[in-house]
């Protein structure tokens, strides 16, 4: 079917997973694509065996590796140190691929017309929904804004562009499909971080240079549920891990554009929306030394900004009172 068919390791780390394991298992064996390879690693759970039993039932279909508990990064470094697939795909326990997850990313590759040498500097994400404990969607995903924003990703002049708006493009980490080739070079999963392990992969690749392609279908369903990792942390924009990232990506647009205004007015405004007041303060501040006759526009830019982030957080926090 394809001039070009790697196999494919599909990664999925699993701690006290025994609700949700079978069902993600089982969407992994139903791709349509064929060439490819389940890895379960099982991160120390204390489950009572319980998630053991579950990966035993597929014994004959997946690969099954046991760990002590170090969290998500931990396992999926072991995952990757043991694939023996060209690509790698990542998926959550409690998350579901759809049939053609593989086979359509695998197409849009051979769609590329490029060597494989040139490809495995390729990185491919897809669009997602969300799912409740049950499995029921959420929300459905708008057909317009993920073609738009496939659109616009593909025409961007670079990644820095996707780096000054940290939260304009979150792709879902099970969305992925990356060459294992890129973590030879730029590492693997950070074992310290427990909420943006994802984040900070992306940043790294980013950062290195590699072409971002958004494939604007809904290929995978992540879950919402009352055991997730980032609920029982406490999930936000403000903890150590994000105020280390919007750090990192402000210093790192600082040292390498410099002259370029735009990239620090969206910064600015991006971070000003998620109430990081003192990166995006620093960031107006070297827009304004880049275009001082703006200052005054600029300012006004920013009260407003800062303003309707303050209003959109009380009104957030009014309707869950309301609701609970």
């Amino acid at each position: 079917m394809f001039s070009y068919e790697p196999k494919v390791s599909i990664v999925i780390p699993a701690y006290n997973a025994s609700n949700y394991l079978e069902e993600a298992i089982q969407s992994a064996l139903a791709q349509t694509y064929r060439n490819f390879e389940i890895i379960v690693v099982n991160d120390g759970s204390q489950d009572n065996g319980a998630t053991a039993a579950v990966a035993a039932k597929y014994a004959q279909q997946i690969r099954y590796f046991e760990k002590e508990n170090g969290g998500s990064s931990s396992a999926l470094n072991m995952g990757i140190a043991n694939m023996e697939g060209e690509w790698f795909s990542w998926l959550s326990h409690d998350d579901l691929y759809e049939p053609e997850k593989l086979e359509k990313q695998i197409c849009y590759l051979n769609n590329l017309q490029m060597s494989q040498q040139e490809l495995r500097d390729q990185i491919l994400f897809c669009a997602s929904e969300c799912i409740d404990a049950q499995g029921r969607r959420l929300a459905k995903a708008s057909h317009s804004k993920v073609a738009a924003l496939a659109e616009h990703i593909s025409e961007i002049p670079g990644n820095e562009y996707l780096m000054a708006e940290p939260t304009r493009y979150i792709f879902n980490g099970c969305s992925c499909l990356i060459h294992q080739s890129v973590f030879q070079r730029i590492g693997t999963f950070n074992e310290e971080l427990r909420l943006l392990n994802d984040v900070d992969m992306w940043y790294r690749i980013y950062a290195n240079g590699f072409k971002i392609h958004y494939i604007p279908e809904v290929l995978v369903y992540w879950r919402i549920h009352d055991k997730q990792v980032s609920r029982a942390a406490g999930y936000s924009y403000h903890n150590p891990e994000q105020d280390r990232h919007w750090r990192s990506v402000l210093q790192w647009l600082i040292d390498h554009y410099p002259d370029n205004p735009e990239l620090f007015f969206l910064y600015g405004r991006n971070a000003y929306l998620k109430t990081r007041d003192v990166e995006a303060d620093k960031a107006f501040s070297m827009l304004i030394l880049l275009e001082p006759k703006k200052k005054f526009l600029l300012q006004i830019k920013k009260f407003g900004y800062k303003l309707y982030a303050r209003v959109r957080n009380l009104a957030k926090q009014l309707i869950l009172r309301v609701r609970t």
